[in-house]
């Protein structure tokens, strides 16, 4: 109880930043910036032929990314949840 200590009512604190284990949620706590790179699954192309990915419930518009394809991308801009990237790495194919 000694983390406890300082906070007046110990049953109105988030405990989960005092936990040891992993969020079991698998996603991250915050949304991305401009600059962040993230992982991102294509699993749709738009009529433009860009590639359409999500993370965290936010659509990833990728340019020259293909139906399938693990990417690693740079967030350049974000307009209205969507992200617009480009591709820093090509991480492989899944025919999946």
């Amino acid at each position: 109880m000694t983390k406890y200590r300082k906070y007046s009512d110990p049953y109105s604190v988030n405990v989960q930043r005092f936990s040891i284990y992993y969020d079991r949620s698998g996603r991250a706590k915050s949304n991305p910036q401009v600059g962040d790179e993230i992982t991102v699954k294509i699993v749709e192309v738009d009529g433009e032929g860009r590639g359409i990915g999500y993370h965290n419930d936010s659509k990833v518009v990728v340019p020259r990314a293909v139906l399938g394809e693990k990417v690693r991308v740079v967030v350049r801009k974000i307009e209205n949840g969507v992200l617009y990237a480009s591709v820093a790495e090509r991480l492989g194919i899944s025919r999946k």
